[in-house]
């Protein structure tokens, strides 16, 4: 069944904890930046000298990244917010300082750390396939208004279905919206969490009146 209206729920807090989580990669640049710069001060030919460059890249790349997207995220959003779509530099080059990590590792010992290789290609899947795991979380956090009923999604494994007729109150306040059915099941928005908190008032003020005229009918 097609929908009437469908509006992302998108959370502020979520995408914050999110981006704390990707700058967490930042730490081990600092570290790695100066031990580039040591092995190049220090005058080492060869291999050491190539990886002393490359750790300084990888780590500088790394940290301009991530001063970029804390300053895209303090600048005022309009509408549902930012959405970042394409690859994610910051696992990018997360995944490029663990192989400089490796390498480091391996001229001092020869031991080759096989875990934080995993980890690299891991880190390094996540920043390719970002785009397409940001536009599937997407499609599942919504609110949508079908021809039947309401239809929320906005925490994992607890979406809420209800038909209009079964719906016994939507109560849309300055901060929270509380949907209730006549079993008993609520289900609760913090609308000042939610970018375009305006579109999901429109949208619950649509969902009022289809509730009002499935109880006139019945």
């Amino acid at each position: 069944m097609s929908p009437v209206a469908t509006v992302p729920l998108r959370s502020k807090r979520r995408e914050k904890a999110q981006a704390f989580q990707k700058f967490q990669h930042a730490i081990p640049a600092v570290p790695l930046l100066l031990a580039g710069v040591q092995a190049i001060r220090s005058g080492e030919p060869g291999v050491a000298l190539a990886l002393g460059v490359f750790e300084i890249a990888t780590s500088a790349a790394l940290l301009a990244t991530v001063i970029r997207e804390i300053r895209a995220m303090r600048r005022p959003k309009a509408g549902t917010g930012h959405a970042h779509h394409g690859a994610h530099w910051v696992h990018i080059f997360a995944a490029a300082l663990l192989i400089a990590e490796v390498l480091d590792h391996y001229l001092l010992t020869h031991h080759i750390r096989r875990p934080t290789i995993l980890t690299a290609i891991v880190t390094l899947a996540l920043g390719l396939g970002h785009g397409r795991l940001q536009r599937f979380t997407a499609g599942r956090r919504v609110l949508r208004l079908e021809d039947d009923r309401l239809h929320i999604a906005d925490k994992p494994f607890r979406t809420f279905r209800a038909r209009w007729a079964d719906v016994t109150s939507i109560d849309v306040g300055e901060k929270y919206a509380r949907i209730t059915t006549l079993d008993g099941r609520e289900r609760t928005l913090n609308l000042s969490d939610l970018h375009g908190a305006e579109e999901v008032r429109t949208a619950l003020a649509e969902a009022q009146y289809r509730v009002a005229a499935a109880r006139a009918v019945s």
